[in-house]
């Protein structure tokens, strides 16, 4: 007779992969599932354990896409190597720009869809396109946010499925396409504060030399594939506000809320939800004996739901107290967009209810949430847009949850967000002066 965990096939967690968790949590919290060829860790302990530990659980092991990226990229090196390419990195990615981030997504939003009526696809339409233009200008990047929007769904098909030598090809295509069209832009590109990228490639502390190309192409690799993380992220809470009057109620109600929704949200159904790892030495982890090379993934989504830390967990619950996720990972590897994916699910949020406000699910085309390496709604259809339409007068704003704090590095004028948010949403111009 087989074992439960004998039963268990990828089709099972991509339909729905809770129902599975939870008894993984109680029954085999850390155990070997013949038809994935990996070790699942569920339980929230665990889970951080393998994402803290990089010394026993490393990033960095040969894999199909590592290839692709580059073997020293940010995401699958580590020790004193990670730790300098990650340092060069961060003040890109300073937490203090979080809030002009979400800024910039909420004024796109709004010119996107005060011009809406009836129905729409709002992830296709509004979500996925500005969540590209939003990351296209935090990085200040020379090329069209269309095109990065593509090349990171390329990027998906082999990440998701790195068995399927098709999907690898076009991961490795996207690949190429990117390196071709930055290279001669990176390249030729001098000192200039307001780019995020330039500020990169010549504020080399310790050496009067820029950084070369081949240092900056291997990152920016990595990052691409999480640009649709934030239109995912706010697909599935416009779903879970659709499904939940109560909850909708409060987010209408109390604007100042929809930071908490958003927190609810990347507990509940994180768009990403597996960190994969292998073990460098023999270890016991979860009452498991792991041999060492085993393929471990943690199940953050499981994670985040374990009844032992949340009450109620498979319950979203915007009113919940707030507590630690491991959303964005931990230890040396946490992610260093940590700050900015929150602020812009908000941002996106924000924009379609400021605008909005009776906006509900399309019943007739259901909205289907999929995946487990992945999950999110591929379409988000929608009806009622028109319906109680507020025009969107500038200077007049919802009340957000998290403060906007200019970096203290830039001056004036640099940046189209903070202009934005000096004149009070004015500047309608603002963020189309890199790269268009």
């Amino acid at each position: 007779m087989a074992s439960f965990l004998d039963t268990i096939t990828p089709e099972m967690l991509y339909a729905d992969p809770y129902p599975i968790y939870q008894r993984l949590r109680r029954d085999h919290p850390v155990a070997e599932i013949p038809a994935l060829g990996c070790w699942l860790v569920t339980r929230w302990q665990d889970v951080r354990q393998v994402m803290s530990h990089s010394q026993t659980f490393t990033t960095g092991f040969p894999s199909a896409m590592s290839e692709i990226f580059g073997s020293d990229n940010i995401l699958s090196s580590s020790g004193d190597l990670h730790r300098g390419l990650r340092a060069s990195v961060e003040e890109v990615f300073e937490p203090e720009r979080a809030g002009l981030a979400r800024e910039y997504a909420r004024k796109l939003v709004i010119e996107r869809v005060s011009g809406m009526h009836g129905q729409a696809d709002l992830m296709g339409e509004v979500l996925q396109p500005v969540a590209a233009e939003v990351f296209r200008w935090m990085l200040s990047l020379k090329a069209d946010s269309t095109t990065l929007l593509r090349l990171a769904r390329a990027l998906w098909l082999g990440a998701l499925d790195p068995g399927d030598p098709a999907k690898l090809a076009v991961s490795a295509a996207a690949m190429n396409e990117l390196d071709a069209a930055l290279t001669p832009w990176l390249e030729g590109l001098g000192p200039d504060p307001s780019s995020a990228i330039a500020r990169w490639r010549h504020i080399t502390p310790g050496s009067a030399c820029p950084r070369g190309v081949a240092e900056i192409l291997p990152t920016i690799r990595v990052i691409l594939p999480s640009l649709p993380e934030p239109g995912w992220a706010a697909g599935n809470l416009l779903v879970a506000l659709f499904n939940d009057p109560d909850q909708r109620g409060l987010v209408r109600d109390h604007p100042e809320l929809l930071g908490d929704a958003v927190h609810e949200v990347l507990r509940w159904m994180p768009p990403f939800g597996l960190a994969d790892r292998m073990t460098t030495r023999p270890v016991e982890l979860g009452g498991a004996r792991l041999p060492a090379g085993a393929h471990v993934r943690a199940a953050i989504g499981s994670a985040n739901r374990d009844e032992t830390v949340f009450e109620r967990p498979d319950t979203f619950d915007l009113r919940r107290r707030r507590q630690p996720l491991v959303t964005f990972g931990y230890g040396e590897h946490a992610c260093l967009v940590r700050a900015f994916i929150p602020a812009i699910v908000e941002g996106l949020v924000a924009g379609i209810l400021d605008v909005h406000p009776a906006v509900r699910a399309d019943r007739s085309k259901q909205s289907r949430v999929a995946g487990w390496d992945a999950r999110y709604t591929a379409r988000l259809c929608v009806d009622g847009l028109g319906d109680s339409a507020t025009e969107y007068t500038p200077g007049h704003r919802r009340t957000v949850s998290a403060q906007l704090t200019p970096s203290t590095r830039k001056g004036p004028g640099h940046d189209p967000a903070l202009r934005l948010m000096r004149s009070g949403g004015q500047d309608r111009g603002a963020g189309r002066t890199h790269g268009q």
